[in-house]
């Protein structure tokens, strides 16, 4: 068995949210480097980050593209949105609206 990093992350949670959504599509994966986040400084940053590696060289390329696909969306989905109320500009992470509660 081959394995193959696809992924290196900002966040210890990042990595993990990305190999859940592996598993999820039928990809084994694995964190690596997950409790070496905190030693960034003691040690060279970039080989403290923590990566998503897949069990199987095979599936690399479509992990890559699913990791993608997710990335993209989230950019996308950013923004704002006006409050038809009080016609406030909200963060699109605002469920209600932070200046009337709407």
């Amino acid at each position: 068995m081959m394995t193959k990093k696809v992924y290196t992350a900002d966040s210890v949670s990042m990595a993990w949210h990305f190999r859940n959504v592996l598993e999820q599509h039928g990809i084994s994966s694995v964190v690596k480097n997950d409790n070496l986040y905190s030693a960034g400084g003691e040690l060279p940053l970039n080989e403290c980050m923590p990566e998503v590696w897949v069990e199987h060289a095979l599936y690399a390329e479509y992990a890559k593209e699913i990791i993608q696909l997710i990335e993209n969306y989230e950019i996308e989905d950013e923004g704002e949105w006006i409050c038809e109320r009080c016609s406030e500009a909200n963060f699109a992470s605002f469920d209600i609206c932070w200046n009337c509660g709407d």
